[in-house]
Order: C-alpha cells, then sequence, then structure tokens
C-alpha cells in the first residue's frame, strides 16, 4: 500500500474514534458490489485487520444479479474474493426476475434481495453491517427523496450508525475518499446500469450533483449539520438497550401535534429501543386509529402498538420479556417472568391468559379480562400474564410482575402460604 493511502486509512480510523469499541469487537460483514467505494470500504477493513485494529476478519458478501452482460465479471469478482478473504457469501439471484414479479425496479430489487441476505448473515454471526455510503451519496438520498415528496426527515436519512448498519465511509471525508480512489490499487468492477439514465438516482448524480458542487454544495459539511448528534456519547457504547422497560406516548401529544412530530417522538422512542423507524404507511394508520378515538392494537415486525379509548400508547418490543412465557420451579415453587421471581403458594398452579377465566372479588364473580380491560392492560400482555389457579378456580393475577405501579389482583378467598 501506497504513502498516501496509509495516510488517509489512518486519519479515517482517527475519525471514527468514537465507534472504535463494537469496531474492535464485534464482526462485520461488508456489502461488496465490487464498485469503486465498496473497494475502498473493503480495502480499509483489510487494512484494518492488518494492523491488528479489529479483532474479527470481515465477512465479505457479494450479490450475482443474475444479468447476463455481467457474467463474466462476476465470474472475476469472485475469484478476486476468493484471493483475498477466507469469510465471504457469495449469493447468485434473478433480480430480474424479482423485480417484474415485484414491480420494482432493478436498482431496488437488488437493494432488497441484497438486505434480505445481509440480515440472515448478521443474524448468523451477530456483528455489524457495512455499507459504501459516504457524503456524496447522502446528498443524492436527500434530494431524490425531497423529488419524491420527502419532508424534514430525508435531511436525517443515511446516518454512520443506525441499528445494526454502518457507513464510515461519511466520515472519511470527500477529498480523502476521492484521493483515496484516485490513488487505488486494487481492481474495481463497476456496474453498468450505475450509469444508466433509466434510473432517477443516476441522472441526479450525473446532472443535478455536478451544478450544486460547482456553486460550492459541501456535502460533508451538510451531512454533518443534520447528524452530530448521531455520535455515540461518551460512556454510553456498552449501554444495553432496556426493552422490558415500559413505553407510553402521551395520548394528547399524538392527538394535538402534526403527523411529522408525531413521528419524530415515536421513531425516537423506537431508536432508543434498538428498532426501525416507521414507515409512512404503519404511521398514517396508527394516526387513522388516535383519530378515531377507540381501542386498538397495531404490529410490524418488531413491536406492538396498544392503546384503550383514554390511555396513552403503548410501544411493546416483541422481544420484551413480559410478552414471552413464563418459567414455573415446582420443586422450589417460584414462578418467573419479565426478568422478575415470584415464590407461589404450594397449593396454586400457574396459567395465562385469563380469557374466559373468572375471580371472586367483593362476593361477586367477575371476568379477569374485563378487570384487566378497566386497568387498560395491554392486550398483548394479557396473553402472557401469569394467573395462579387453586382447584381450577382463578385465585390471584400477578399484575406486580408487569408493572409494580399495580397491585395483585387477589380473589377474596385467596391465602398466602
Amino acid at each position: 500500500m501506497n504513502e498516501t493511502l496509509e495516510s488517509i486509512f489512518q486519519s479515517a480510523w482517527s475519525r471514527l474514534k468514537n465507534y472504535h469499541e463494537f469496531m474492535k469487537n464485534k464482526p462485520a460483514v461488508i456489502a461488496f458490489s465490487g464498485g469503486k467505494d465498496s473497494s475502498l470500504l473493503l480495502q480499509f477493513y483489510l487494512w484494518l485487520h492488518n494492523k491488528n485494529l479489529i479483532s474479527h476478519f470481515p465477512t465479505i458478501y457479494h450479490l450475482d444479479h443474475s444479468i447476463r452482460d455481467n457474467m463474466e465479471q462476476e465470474s472475476e469478482i469472485l475469484k478476486y474474493i476468493l484471493s483475498l478473504a477466507p469469510n465471504f457469501t457469495f449469493k447468485k439471484k434473478n433480480v430480474p426476475k424479482f423485480a417484474a414479479k415485484t414491480k420494482l425496479s432493478l436498482e431496488e430489487a437488488g437493494r432488497v434481495l441484497r438486505f434480505r441476505d445481509l440480515e440472515k448473515i448478521y443474524e448468523k454471526i451477530g456483528g455489524y453491517i457495512v455499507t459504501g455510503h459516504h457524503a456524496e451519496d447522502y446528498l443524492e438520498t436527500v434530494l431524490l427523496q425531497l423529488i419524491r415528496g420527502g419532508g424534514w426527515n430525508s435531511l436525517r436519512t443515511l446516518g454512520v450508525l443506525e441499528n445494526n448498519r454502518f457507513r464510515p465511509l461519511l466520515l472519511f471525508g470527500e477529498q480523502d475518499r476521492k484521493t483515496a480512489l484516485a490513488n487505488a490499487d486494487w481492481p474495481v468492477f463497476e456496474d453498468e446500469s450505475n450509469s444508466s439514465s433509466r434510473y432517477l438516482r443516476n441522472r441526479i448524480r450525473a446532472e443535478l450533483l455536478p451544478v450544486l458542487l460547482k456553486e460550492g454544495a459541501d456535502p460533508d459539511k451538510i451531512f454533518h449539520n443534520f447528524h452530530d448528534s448521531d455520535t455515540p456519547r461518551s460512556g454510553t457504547s456498552n449501554r444495553k438497550v432496556n426493552e422490558d422497560e415500559i413505553r407510553t406516548v402521551s395520548r394528547r401529544i399524538l392527538e394535538e401535534e402534526p403527523a411529522s412530530i408525531c413521528k419524530q417522538i415515536l421513531d425516537l422512542h423506537l431508536k432508543s429501543l434498538g428498532l426501525h423507524p416507521l414507515n409512512s404507511q404503519f404511521l398514517a394508520d396508527l394516526l387513522h386509529n388516535l383519530d378515531r378515538k377507540v381501542s386498538f392494537s397495531l404490529e410490524n415486525k418488531e413491536v406492538w402498538f396498544w392503546k384503550s379509548v383514554s390511555s396513552d400508547l403503548y410501544i411493546l418490543p416483541k422481544t420484551a420479556s413480559y410478552l414471552k412465557p413464563f418459567s414455573y420451579n415446582s420443586d422450589s415453587f417460584f414462578l418467573k417472568w419479565n426478568g422478575k421471581t415470584k415464590k407461589i403458594p404450594k397449593n396454586c398452579e400457574p396459567s395465562n391468559d385469563g380469557e374466559g377465566e373468572k375471580i371472586l372479588l367483593g362476593g361477586i364473580h367477575r371476568d379477569v379480562s374485563e378487570i384487566l380491560r378497566e386497568k387498560e392492560i395491554p392486550v398483548p400482555v394479557r396473553k402472557m400474564l401469569p394467573i395462579l389457579k387453586r382447584k381450577g378456580k382463578t385465585v390471584l393475577v400477578c399484575l406486580r410482575l408487569w408493572d409494580a405501579r399495580f397491585d395483585d389482583i387477589r380473589s377474596d378467598d385467596f391465602q398466602q402460604d
């Protein structure tokens, strides 16, 4: 490696100092297209490993789009990856067929299939996914989203670190990135579709972006104007996401504020839980239900949103321990649920889902589900909430195991050992 590249990589590593801890200790999955930026990204990670700055050799992922014109190039990419890395995943998928089936562009279809694979690799090895986005990509993406009707959040797109996705080239600095590419001593495999005027992003890159740069637009400065707050705070890199914390958002705020503010508030909560932001259609459905002022549950792959007519909005991550079954040791009589332990009477048996169950309160047998509705316990929680039975009758509903602000619901004839 020449001195210029060595100096640029060393400077980039210094700029990434706030991310050193997880870069050093977690395995990286590099999305490698073969183009100039993903090639630069790959070389940077090879340099990091050679310098013992990261513990794990990166896993390289590449997708062959099954486009006939690229067959020879795909073969060359595979040979190149084999010469570099012991850890790689080379996938071949019929992107044109998938694009036709889903009515997506080839570009978008390829992106969807790539990230499906990348997420699977991430789930298998942990770590994080690395992509070659840089500051000019950010500017292109902002323009693209604004053209398509995007709002304020368009300016906040493409953070350096978002959940499990990491974009270190955003902190290289555009001058250093371009100098590194000019001094590259490695092969580059450019996709011809990147220069096709069929795609709006390519037209922005070829026609609009040069005008902005000529007029003095600074992609690095614009990026940092909207992303400085994304820098991890000192001492928080190992902070554990408390997904079991009970999260609510004021119904008055959600009913009174415009949709853009509601999205910002909800996305901040989701981000703090390590979850993805809401897409526009899901947000529209959520706000529609809020406007109706009715009880509702909405879910996506990661989270439940629940609200009664008069309650605030609950945010319930699907991985939270209060949405998982309890465990019970019949020898020690210890019941464990939601990270808490309760010793139960020897003459009781734990169960869950009080639907259809009754409990004796004030001399009246009342429906457990009705009581939980009155107390505004979210439906997903009700289904997992432990209840104790004695001789087939419900005698205790363990509300305190979910939220210590509630008292357990005890039947008139409940007796503690």
